[in-house]
C-alpha cells in the first residue's frame, strides 16, 4: 500500500507541474483585460507624420473581444518609428499564419515587406510591382514600422483594426518621447493621412494619471478621493470597457480637458494612487446607470443646472449654492474691450451690429451665468448667446457681468454715519472667515462679496467711454462638481462620499 501511494504521487506531481507550466505559458500569450479602456493621446500624439516609441523591446499582437494576444517580439536598440505609408503596394493575397513564413517568402523579392494584417495573419506586400502576378493593394490604412534596418507594415483595412504593442524585456512602460504609459499602445491612421497614438490601459491605472492632473496634489485627500470617483464614473459612462481596435474611430475620450486630463506614469503621485486605490471600482450611479460625473475647476459661487446649458432634464446635475468655495483655485478675471472691437468680432461671426450703443445681459441662468446678451446698435437690437461671447474672447466661463461707463450700478458702497459713500480702494479692508483682517491692495481689479445665496464680484474702478468690461468668475462649464468647492468641503471635514452627494443629486455610490 505504501509503494502504491508513492507511485501515484510520482505520476500526479508531474501532471500538476505540467498543467501549471501550460497555464503559465498560455497566460503569457493571451491577456484578458475586462477593465481596459482606450484613451486618445491627443495632447502630443495626434495627426503626426512620425511617432517614435523609445522602447528597446515590444510585444506585438491584436486585441479581439478585449483579449490581447502577443504574436511577435520585436527588438531594437534605437526604438521604433511609426509612419503613415502611402506607397503603392501589391500582394499575391496569400496569408501566412507565422511571421517567419511570410519573411521567408519576402526574402527573395525586391522591395518586399512583411505585413501584419490580423491575428495569425501575415502577408507579403511588394512596392510598385504590377506585372500581373500581384494585385494592387486597395488600402489607405497602411502604417510602416521601422526599427534598425528592418521594416514591417500593418494594414488596418485588412484586419479591421490596428495591432497593439506592450512593453517587453526590461522595459516596464511604453515610452513616447519624455512620457511613459502603462498598458499598451496602438498607432494607426483611423481614416486620416496622419497617425495617432491610443493608450489601451486598465481603468484603475489610467485614473492614477488623471487625478493628479485634474486636482491640485496638495489638496485634502477626501477631495482627491471624490475626484477619483468622479473621473472613474465619467470615463466609464462614456467608454465602457473597450480594448479592441477600431479602424476609423480609435478612441472616445482623449487625454486633454476635452474629456479629462491624463498625463500617464509621469504625472502619478502618491496621493493620486491612494485616491484611486482607496475608492477601487467605485462609481456614481443613478437609476442603475453609471453617471458621467462632470466636473470643473471653479464655480464662482454656484454650480449650474445642466438643462440651462445643454438642454434636457437631468435629476443629477442640479445647480447648488457653492458656499464652501471660499478659496477658489481660479480667481476672478476681467476682460476689457471696446464697442468697436466687439462689433468687429461679432461681424466675423455674421452679425451686423455697427454703431454699438449699449450691451447688457438679456437672460441669466439660475446660477447667474449669462445665457444671452442684448446688443443695441444703430440698426436696432441683436441677441447674442453668452457662450458666443465667451468663445470670442476666450473667457473661462459665462458667469460674467457687463460693465460700461454708463452703468455704475455694480459699484460697492459703504454705510458710514447713515450715509452711503463709495470708498477708495486704499480705504478698504477685508475680514476673512477666521477673523483675519487684511487690506486690499491698490492694484486690485475686483472685489468678491459673499451673499446669502451666491458670490459676486465688483470692479474697483470704472470703464472709460466706449469701453466694455466683462467681469467674470468661475472656470469651466459649471455643471457637476466644483473642484475648488470639493476642496473647501474637505477642509470643513466632509468625507468624499458626502462631497459627491453634495454635487451629484439623486445618485448612489456603487461599484462596476
Amino acid at each position: 500500500m505504501v509503494r502504491t501511494r508513492r507511485r501515484k504521487l510520482n505520476i500526479i506531481l508531474p501532471l500538476i507541474l505540467l498543467t501549471m507550466l501550460f497555464c503559465g505559458l498560455f497566460a503569457c500569450m493571451t491577456v484578458k483585460a475586462a477593465t481596459d479602456i482606450r484613451v486618445g493621446l491627443k495632447s502630443s500624439y495626434f495627426d503626426k507624420k512620425i511617432i517614435t516609441v523609445y522602447n528597446t523591446c515590444l510585444k506585438m499582437g491584436y486585441c479581439i473581444n478585449d483579449s490581447f494576444k502577443a504574436e511577435l517580439e520585436l527588438k531594437s536598440a534605437g526604438g521604433f518609428s511609426f509612419e503613415p505609408d502611402k506607397s503603392e503596394y501589391y500582394s499575391d493575397g496569400l496569408p501566412y499564419s507565422k511571421y517567419k513564413d511570410a519573411a521567408a517568402a519576402a526574402s527573395g523579392i525586391k522591395d518586399a515587406y512583411v505585413c501584419y494584417a490580423g491575428r495569425n495573419k501575415w502577408m507579403v506586400y511588394v512596392k510598385g510591382t504590377g506585372d500581373g502576378t500581384y494585385t494592387k493593394v486597395s488600402s489607405n490604412d497602411i502604417v510602416s514600422i521601422s526599427f534598425g534596418r528592418r521594416k514591417i507594415l500593418t494594414d488596418g483595412n485588412v484586419s479591421g483594426g490596428y495591432p497593439q504593442f506592450a512593453a517587453a524585456g526590461s522595459d516596464k512602460y511604453i515610452t513616447l518621447g519624455s512620457k511613459k504609459y502603462r498598458g499598451r499602445i496602438e498607432i494607426g491612421r483611423y481614416g486620416n493621412d496622419t497617425i495617432r497614438a491610443i493608450n489601451i490601459i486598465n481603468v484603475e491605472k489610467y485614473l492614477m494619471g488623471v487625478v493628479s492632473c485634474e486636482m491640485n496634489t496638495t489638496w485634502h485627500s477626501e477631495a482627491q478621493r471624490a475626484q477619483a470617483v468622479a473621473a472613474r464614473s465619467y470615463c466609464l459612462a462614456n467608454t465602457g470597457f473597450k480594448a479592441d481596435s477600431y479602424l476609423n474611430k480609435g478612441y472616445v475620450i482623449v487625454d486633454t480637458d476635452e474629456s479629462q486630463v491624463y498625463g500617464g506614469v509621469n504625472k502619478e503621485t502618491e496621493i493620486s494612487r491612494y485616491a484611486v486605490k482607496s475608492t477601487l471600482k467605485q462609481v456614481l450611479k443613478s437609476n442603475g446607470k453609471t453617471v458621467p460625473a462632470y466636473f470643473f475647476s471653479t464655480s464662482g459661487g454656484a454650480t449650474e443646472f445642466s438643462a440651462d446649458i445643454w438642454g434636457g432634464n437631468s435629476s443629477v446635475f442640479i445647480g447648488v449654492f457653492d458656499e464652501y468655495e471660499t478659496n477658489p483655485e481660479r480667481k476672478p478675471w476681467i476682460v476689457k474691450t471696446t464697442f468697436s472691437e466687439l462689433a468687429q468680432k461679432l461681424a466675423s461671426k455674421g452679425y451686423s451690429v455697427n454703431g454699438i450703443k449699449d450691451v447688457y445681459p438679456e437672460m441669466l441662468s439660475d446660477s447667474g451665468r449669462v445665457s444671452s446678451i442684448k446688443v443695441k446698435h444703430s440698426g436696432g437690437n441683436t441677441t447674442v448667446k453668452g457662450s458666443e461671447i465667451k468663445s470670442l474672447y476666450g473667457m473661462h466661463s459665462t458667469k460674467f457681468k457687463i460693465i460700461t461707463a454708463e452703468r455704475d450700478d455694480h459699484s460697492v458702497y459703504v454705510l458710514t454715519d447713515g450715509d452711503m459713500e463709495e470708498p477708495e480702494v486704499s480705504d478698504l479692508y477685508v475680514i476673512s472667515g477666521t477673523g483675519q483682517v487684511s487690506r486690499i491692495e491698490d492694484n486690485t481689479d475686483q472685489m468678491i462679496v459673499i451673499s446669502s445665496d451666491n458670490m459676486t464680484n465688483f470692479p474697483v474702478d470704472t470703464p472709460e467711454d466706449n469701453e466694455i468690461w466683462f467681469l467674470g468668475m468661475g472656470w469651466g462649464h459649471g455643471i457637476g462638481m466644483s473642484q475648488s468647492g470639493a476642496y473647501g468641503l474637505a477642509q470643513k471635514g466632509y468625507k468624499y462620499n458626502e462631497i459627491l452627494k453634495y454635487y451629484y443629486k439623486n445618485t448612489e455610490l456603487s461599484t462596476y
